[in-house]
């Protein structure tokens, strides 16, 4: 990288990262991802970009930017270069090993929020990945019972790191809930954003989700595309208290499929962008 580069000063890496990316990204991106490089490796905020424009950074300080560019221009997510992603306000580590959190979960972790009514709630999250979700719940219920469970062994360690750095007490465990379920079974809450993207939708989608990030916990087969909601209203019923809600993050094409499992009394709710992307269904 460096034998292309006029000098080594601050500006004039920026510019050639920024050019290089260009071919990937629009010129925003290109510059958000810039600034969150030098973040990542130097501890750099956008003032201190400014400030020391002109400063020279180390052949060593180069190289690192020139691995993390080639892994970018490969398709691999910035998250998973940086390890970091951000989630309600939260760093949270991140590794191939789960999805990086999507801004519609967070607003199902606040759905989760309006529909509780108990600062001692109990709440279990299925299919936890990062841990995002019971993580978010834990800071702002931090007097309930939350647990989370997983399919991946793998996921699950990068949940539990996670609650080691933001320091939050969730109780995750090792499931496959298609085969099993928790020892509880009086729920207040039981949310899920589960693997609901057709396995026929691979074509529309971009590089880097399908080459970076788990298809364990993206797909399902198109002959079977409600699996994981049929086995959350299994649930529902012998683990889910009177009164208590199943909340899921759903395909937009879902919806009415799920209202009709639910016998028509469950609601579909939509995002920010319009789109129905919640199913909210309360046990009688």
């Amino acid at each position: 990288m460096n034998e292309l580069l006029n000098d080594n000063k601050v500006s004039t890496v920026q510019s050639y990262l920024r050019e290089h990316l260009s071919s990937r990204y629009d010129e925003r991106e290109a510059a958000q991802i810039t600034d969150a490089l030098f973040a990542h490796f130097f501890s750099w905020s956008r003032a201190d970009l400014v400030m020391q424009r002109n400063e020279r950074i180390t052949e060593s300080e180069i190289l690192q930017l020139h691995f993390a560019l080639k892994r970018l221009k490969k398709g691999e997510p910035l998250q998973y270069i940086t390890q970091t992603a951000y989630f309600r306000g939260d760093a949270y580590f991140v590794s191939p090993a789960v999805l990086i959190p999507r801004p519609e979960t967070e607003e199902l972790v606040s759905l989760v929020l309006e529909k509780n009514t108990s600062a001692t709630a109990s709440i279990l999250d299925v299919g936890t990945g990062s841990g995002c979700i019971p993580l978010s719940l834990q800071k702002a219920l931090p007097q309930a019972y939350i647990a989370a469970v997983d399919v991946s062994a793998d996921a699950l360690d990068v949940a539990k790191k996670n609650a080691s750095l933001l320091q939050r007490s969730v109780d995750f465990s090792l499931c496959d809930i298609l085969q099993s379920a928790p020892e509880k079974t009086d729920w207040d809450i039981i949310v899920s954003n589960p693997p609901y993207v057709l396995e026929s939708d691979k074509a529309q989608m971009s590089e880097h989700v399908l080459a970076h990030e788990p298809h364990l916990a993206l797909f399902v087969p198109d002959t079977d595309a409600l699996r994981f909601y049929r086995r959350l209203f299994q649930l529902t019923a012998s683990h889910l208290k009177s009164g208590g809600y199943l909340i899921c993050e759903i395909h937009e094409s879902q919806g009415a499929a799920l209202v009709e499992m639910s016998h028509g009394s469950a609601q579909i709710v939509k995002d920010i962008a319009g789109k129905d992307r919640f199913f909210l269904y309360r046990k009688p």
